[in-house]
């Protein structure tokens, strides 16, 4: 890759392991894939990145410092950075925030700088959208979000769905060693929810789905839910003492951050997520985009953005939060192998045809240029705009 290709400065929260924030592993994979840009990406000034040998990194994070941090402290993190940079373009990785897009906008303009703003999660009102985001050049992850700004007269914003890389299938023998490793009993089927215990009754519908399907069928299911807190910690052993009184805690294993969660996924033969929302997840949850990528057979929720994988046949849509209707598709997909592989296989197409990362970086670069291209000169106008940038920032840390 040559140094006189343009230069993307991608502002988003660490990108670094733990790989459990969907948002994150959007950037990295991004990133790597794009041919026409050079990227630099936000780090912490230690550690592991895993990003290609052309992906620059910016430090700008700091040590134990993670995405958490107070608002302001992550403003003035971009603040910074976008008063220094040398970006031919920005590409704001964030969720639609009033504070964060004000302060990218402003610096931006001022420095003629073009944005791109990819909106890592469904704005929870539309209400207006126009001042949350940092450019006209908006990116939905879900042809729901997209629809939902159209209607709020921002026409302009578009649907780029996020992508995952293709990989290849691995046969049995690898399966029972995944399995083994794993503490996972062979030759029953697997049913894994990679949710979350922040969004409770999603994870209790699966609690609550285990006895339904066990009475009809040999299954086991595995919980990978990273625990982030006290709260997500005292849920998962609600559940668990819910699962041990009913005598099913041999058939449910609790795996919370798995190193390697794309041979877990291998292993697997069905993945549910029957949540009612993506519930501050990505807009559209890439751990099914890599469930359908490795042929897992998928049941979620019939409803956006889920019901973007139903309509083309990818996955099997229910009712959300509903143990009943749940189970009864899962006891239909055990019952039912050729059923089950079929649904794979579709989903299999699906995600290859829309969601393959090669194509999703080629989608952006084309924004991308589409910015570069559209981006006006500076006006008499910039120095004040600076200004106010500045102006918050002050406020902000004062």
């Amino acid at each position: 890759m040559t140094s006189n290709l343009p230069r993307v400065l991608m502002l988003s929260g660490p990108v670094q392991p733990p790989w459990t924030r969907s948002d994150i592993n959007l950037v990295r994979s991004l990133a790597n894939h794009l041919q026409r840009f050079r990227p630099r990406v936000l780090t912490h000034s230690d550690g592991p990145s895993a990003l290609l040998a052309h992906v620059e990194t910016e430090p700008a994070w700091g040590v134990g410092v993670d995405g958490k941090t107070p608002v302001g402290r992550r403003i003035g993190i971009f603040g910074q950075l976008l008063g220094e940079t040398n970006a031919d373009l920005v590409h704001l990785c964030w969720p639609a925030d009033l504070l964060v897009s004000t302060v990218v906008r402003a610096a931006c303009r001022a420095r003629n700088i073009p944005v791109v703003h990819s909106l890592v999660r469904a704005p929870r009102t539309t209400l207006g959208i126009h001042r949350m985001v940092a450019s006209d050049h908006v990116v939905c992850l879900s042809q729901a979000t997209e629809r939902r700004l159209h209607r709020e007269g921002l026409l302009s914003a578009k649907w780029i769905p996020p992508g995952v890389d293709r990989v290849d299938p691995i046969d049995e023998a690898q399966t029972e060693m995944v399995r083994a490793r794993l503490g996972l009993p062979q030759g029953v089927p697997l049913i894994i929810y990679a949710g979350d215990y922040r969004h409770a009754y999603a994870a209790r519908t699966v609690a609550a789905t285990v006895p339904r399907v066990l009475r009809q069928a040999d299954a086991h299911f595995v919980m990978a839910c990273r625990i982030r807190d006290s709260r997500e910690r005292s849920e998962e052993r609600k559940i668990r003492e819910a699962l041990f009184a009913d005598g099913l805690a041999s058939h449910v294993s609790f795996l919370n951050e798995v190193e390697d969660f794309g041979a877990l996924l291998c292993a697997a033969d069905i993945q549910i997520f029957p949540a009612d929302s993506a519930n501050q997840r990505l807009d559209m949850p890439m751990v099914l985009l890599e469930g359908l990528m490795r042929r897992t057979a998928t049941v979620v929720a019939n409803k956006a953005p889920f019901e973007e994988l139903v309509k083309p046949g990818a996955a099997i849509g229910v009712p959300s939060m509903n143990p009943v209707s749940l189970a009864f598709a899962l006891v239909e997909l055990i019952r039912h192998p050729k059923r089950r592989k079929a649904l794979a296989q579709a989903g299999l197409e699906m995600v290859q045809s829309q969601f393959d990362i090669r194509g999703v970086a080629n989608r952006y670069e084309s924004l991308y240029d589409q910015a570069l291209r559209a981006q006006s000169r500076p006006t008499t106008r910039v120095d004040r705009v600076w200004d106010v940038a500045g102006s918050v920032l002050e406020r902000l840390h004062g």
